[in-house]
């Protein structure tokens, strides 16, 4: 057990570089290109909701040239458990009801079935090869599609991505939010930060493929263990911070959609991009037991949310179903 007090100390120390140079990127990335003139629904489109998932994309990346591709499957299924049973759990219970926006209702729940039944599909019959990513990412390209038909949505979107980098009151009444977004000023510092956080990004997701892979050769289970719980967990505590305070500021909206468009983004692209650097194995205990329960969970996720709310004890029973999943996935590996 000794053994594993370096490689659990590299793991928690190159989760917390990761999510704050994955932050940091995105934030320097959302300026610059709002600086260059770039429509800010695009950037919302692109870098706002890749952001959230680059953690989990790079160490994907990583892991397959590491040689573990089991990884990344496990990183994507248990990222998804994890968004719909905790985080939604707990900003359900902090938040006592959630009510839910109904375009949500109609067009992110179908995409969310729709992605989670590609993937079991696509893995069931054996690993994720390069076509199946392919058609992964034109499952992408649709969800972005239908994310920039909704006029209102990107309205809301765009209002607070500007937001984070100019003063909305300060701006005149005769001029567009997009105009004075594109007189963004990008300082020198706006550039560094891109590159030393990209570059921190790639040497912290190494980190953490190497910590991953040293925990499991020591705890003796499969690499997927690692990612389905202490990757998950970790990757999820930055998304359960910001969705407690969304539900608290009643910002319900925030809270649901990012959970959502994560799952939908961490099936279809993390999944996807790996996919052609090389084949993804699907180990025994995702296809048998992982994987049935992200498909449970989105169902049961879909049903609760038929009346457009989310109740505290609902909430309740989420995360008494994570625990139990948990508990049982000591067995199933």
């Amino acid at each position: 057990m000794v053994d594993l007090v370096v490689p659990a100390a590299t793991f928690v120390l190159s989760l917390a570089v990761l999510l704050k140079s994955s932050d940091l990127f995105t934030s320097a990335a959302e300026r610059l290109g709002l600086s260059l003139g770039i429509s800010p629904f695009i950037i919302g489109a692109t870098i706002v909701a890749g952001g959230t998932s680059l953690p989990e994309l790079v160490s994907s990346l990583l892991a397959v040239l590491a040689g573990a591709p089991a990884i990344v499957v496990g990183n994507v299924v248990g990222s998804n458990i994890a968004n719909i049973f905790l985080i939604l759990g707990i900003a359900a219970i902090a938040g006592r009801n959630l009510r839910i926006d109904r375009e949500l209702v109609r067009v992110d729940l179908p995409l969310l079935i729709a992605s989670a039944g590609f993937l079991i599909v696509a893995v069931w019959d054996g690993p994720f090869v390069w076509y199946e990513g392919a058609l992964a990412l034109v499952g992408l390209g649709v969800y972005i599609h239908f994310t920039l038909s909704e006029e209102e949505r990107l309205d809301e979107v765009v209002e607070e991505l500007v937001g984070d980098h100019v003063e909305l009151e300060d701006i005149p009444a005769d001029v567009s939010i997009e105009e004075a977004a594109s007189e963004t000023e990008v300082e020198l510092w706006t550039y560094v930060t891109i590159v030393v956080s990209l570059a921190l990004v790639f040497v912290a997701a190494d980190q953490l493929v190497n910590a991953i892979l040293a925990i499991a050769s020591g705890l003796d289970v499969g690499t997927e263990f690692v990612a389905i719980t202490a990757v998950a967990i970790g990757t999820s505590l930055p998304e359960i911070a910001v969705s407690v305070v969304a539900v608290r500021k009643g910002e319900v909206e925030i809270a649901v959609g990012n959970v959502l468009g994560s799952n939908i983004f961490n099936t279809f692209a993390v999944m996807g991009v790996p996919s052609f650097l090389g084949v993804l194995t699907i180990p025994g205990s995702v296809r048998g037991y992982a994987l049935p329960v992200m498909i449970l969970a989105t169902l049961l996720y879909y049903f609760i949310t038929q009346d457009r709310e989310i109740t505290g004890w609902e909430g309740m029973a989420l995360l008494l179903l994570y625990v139990l999943f948990l508990s049982n996935l000591f067995v199933a590996v």
